[in-house]
């Protein structure tokens, strides 16, 4: 089969990282990605893979550009079409539909969207999508069982929806003593100190300011830790984030590392993963990614977190800086004793037998088979 993904972009993101994962395993079929938007962070790594890859170069909407989309698709005759994320859905669903294709599928990747947060712009792109969902798509995938909860909620044709986890690359993303050496002695950290760590980019959703209030509330019970803040706009230029760090008396005990390329790097060298997100999210890669290298960790019940370390790690309500500390507590307690080597082992286990790429991929598969029989 031929598949073409149409994207919004291929940005440092979840799902541009679950399309790069699809082209890479997926040796059965032909991919061919579109990006709505110029080259970004997967471009070329998804090239190197000797996909095809096309860029549009969208800034503004373009009737030109639009036109020259469904052109694309015509002369490329794909046997399904399938996108992801708002724009790509709506873009791409219509551009599809217009070019004579009917093997369609979305992937839908938001939860617990609360439109108070959202633009007006997305809001109304949202309202469209659920109407064009009853006559566009033959399916729509979601990423998590809070997704399809969200989408069922928003009025998204019930019966197309189908439930797809992501998938875990555990080659990668394993237990690894040289990593963990390799992170430390480049920060400079004693082996002695317990390292908590959160990776996200810095936006509301991710709610950095209450995983601030629980780390001061930790510092309280003077426990020795340190917390290494990593993602897009978490560096020293943030002036908010340094100057809650100032007023909490955290200056010693947290450090903001901004972008950081190895990420199974970041996993191996911390002790314990903290999520401190209160909405929006779907199904957080990076907790996944954290229990792969045999991490534990703290999350908020935020999208599928909670699916994800099921019995393994903590889990607490959004925004209530006294239970994320009085879990992250626990963790660190529970890091002092024998059972701790155990929780890590159990950490992995749980995205092996859950949430493997091979998981995944069948899944797919069996979806594009679906939709093209």
């Amino acid at each position: 089969m031929k598949i073409i993904h149409i994207i919004t972009s291929l940005g440092d993101g979840g799902a541009e990282n679950i399309l790069r994962k699809i082209c890479k395993y997926d040796l059965n079929n032909k991919h061919i990605i579109i990006s709505l938007k110029e080259p970004d962070k997967y471009s070329s790594l998804i090239k190197k893979m000797g996909i095809k890859v096309y860029h549009l170069n969208i800034k503004f909407f373009s009737i030109i550009k639009f036109f020259n989309l469904i052109k694309l698709l015509k002369f490329l005759k794909p046997d399904i079409v399938q996108t992801w994320l708002i724009h790509g859905d709506l873009i791409g669903g219509i551009a599809a539909k217009l070019s004579g294709i009917q093997n369609i599928i979305w992937n839908v990747r938001y939860s617990n969207l609360k439109f108070e947060k959202v633009n007006l712009v997305n809001i109304l792109l949202i309202r469209i999508l659920v109407v064009f969902s009853y006559i566009i798509p033959r399916a729509i995938i979601v990423v998590s069982k809070s997704a399809k909860k969200n989408c069922e909620k928003l009025g998204y044709c019930k019966k197309k929806l189908i439930l797809i986890v992501n998938g875990y690359e555990l080659s990668i993303f394993k237990n690894n003593l040289n990593k963990r050496i390799t992170f430390r002695k480049k920060l400079n950290i004693n082996n002695k100190i317990v390292v908590l760590g959160n990776v996200a980019r810095y936006a509301k959703m991710k709610d950095h300011l209450t995983l601030l209030k629980a780390l001061s509330l930790v510092q309280s019970h003077k426990i020795n830790f340190l917390c290494v803040l990593i993602g897009s706009e978490v560096d020293k230029n943030n002036l908010t984030l340094v100057k809650q760090i100032k007023k909490l008396n955290l200056s010693n005990n947290v450090k903001l590392l901004g972008k950081y390329d190895d990420i199974s790097q970041v996993m191996n060298g911390i002790d314990i993963y903290v999520q401190s997100s209160k909405y929006g999210e779907g199904f957080p890669n990076v907790v996944a990614e954290a229990m792969a290298c045999q991490t534990p960790c703290v999350v908020t019940n935020s999208g599928d977190a909670s699916y994800i370390v099921g019995r393994v790690g903590w889990v607490v309500s959004p925004s209530i800086p006294a239970k994320l500390a009085k879990a992250i507590m626990n963790a660190i307690s529970e890091k002092n004793n024998s059972k701790w080597d155990i929780k890590c082992v159990e950490s992995r286990l749980r995205i092996k037998n859950f949430f493997s790429i091979d998981k995944m991929m069948i899944n797919y598969k069996k979806l594009w088979s679906t939709v093209c029989g």
